[in-house]
């Protein structure tokens, strides 16, 4: 599972290379970033990659789950998840952190997944953002 969970990273690593930005919409920066990991629909790849699309952590408002969920497109996130009963061992590279994109459009990006696919989330602000990247950069 883990040479599994290396490839999907770097196929992502790749097609962020390769594929430039459409446009600084949430949607394209979706697509760019994260879409050949967790798809177009997000939906992710049963058993390899988790599902953003109705996901629970994606959605909700509590402050401390937003948080974590920040933290984890900003820094990437490796280890055990379980998703409607499914595990996740893999890993997901840090999107905010390694210079592909500025908080405004990190900010996008994470909005669009929070009211895509019919997930019905309140927008992040960019203070909770700001929060998020202190904590995870004083941590490291």
């Amino acid at each position: 599972m883990d040479y599994v969970a290396r490839l999907v990273g770097l196929v992502l690593l790749l097609w962020m290379t390769v594929v430039p930005a459409a446009n600084d919409s949430g949607e394209a920066l979706y697509l760019q970033h994260c879409a050949v990991c967790h798809q177009p629909d997000g939906k992710g790849i049963p058993g390899i990659v988790p599902p953003v699309a109705g996901h629970q952590r994606v959605t909700s408002d509590d402050p401390e789950e937003i948080q974590v969920y920040l933290s984890r497109v900003i820094f990437g996130y490796h280890g055990g998840l379980i998703v409607d009963h499914q595990v996740y061992s893999g890993r997901m590279p840090p999107i905010g952190y390694i210079g592909r994109v500025n908080d405004s459009e990190l900010l996008d990006l994470i909005n669009y997944t929070r009211t895509a696919w019919d997930n019905d989330a309140r927008p992040v602000t960019f203070k909770e953002l700001a929060t998020a990247r202190q904590k995870g950069e004083a941590e490291r």
